[in-house]
């Protein structure tokens, strides 16, 4: 797919502006991308972003849903499904939802360390421990991130 240089330039530009919490210039840059567009996993990933740093979990919800309709093997999309609802509707939900992409997604690291963080902070101890460890053995980093979230300070010290 070749990206023209104008749209490419409003994505960025979105971006940029939600980052620094210029939300409603954001949303005009993205509004005023052709109506063909707006459909694309690109422009809806955009979308999702901003309405992350916006913190508005429900449409960040809806859109992660969208994304996942029409790219269900990203597991990008579930995580960010996830990480809406929790933000929105509770982390029992969230645990739920992640769950069914921890089924689906079983080598996914960021899935596993994002469900050891949910079961941390459900007191399922033993559940965040299993998964955590899974999350290392898959991408060692998670070692290191596990050591500064604040969801996993219950089992910190268990961390190698």
């Amino acid at each position: 797919m070749i990206i023209d240089p104008q749209f490419q330039r409003r994505l960025l530009a979105a971006s940029g502006f939600a980052e620094l919490s210029l939300f409603q210039e954001a949303v005009q840059e993205l509004e005023e991308l052709p109506e063909t567009s707006r459909e694309l996993p690109i422009v809806l990933a955009v979308w999702l972003e901003v309405y992350q740093r916006w913190q508005k979990w429900s449409e960040a919800e809806s859109v992660a849903m969208h994304l996942l309709e029409i790219e269900p093997d990203e597991p990008s999309w579930p995580i960010a499904r996830a990480y809406a609802i929790r933000r929105g509707r509770g982390l029992v939900l969230a645990h739920e939802v992640l769950l069914q992409a921890g089924e689906k997604f079983p080598n996914c690291g960021t899935i596993q360390f994002n469900l050891a963080c949910y079961a941390a902070q459900l007191g399922q101890l033993d559940e965040a421990r299993r998964r955590l460890s899974r999350a290392i053995q898959l991408d060692k980093g998670f070692s290191k991130m596990a050591k500064d979230d604040p969801d996993l300070e219950s089992i910190r010290n268990e961390i190698d």
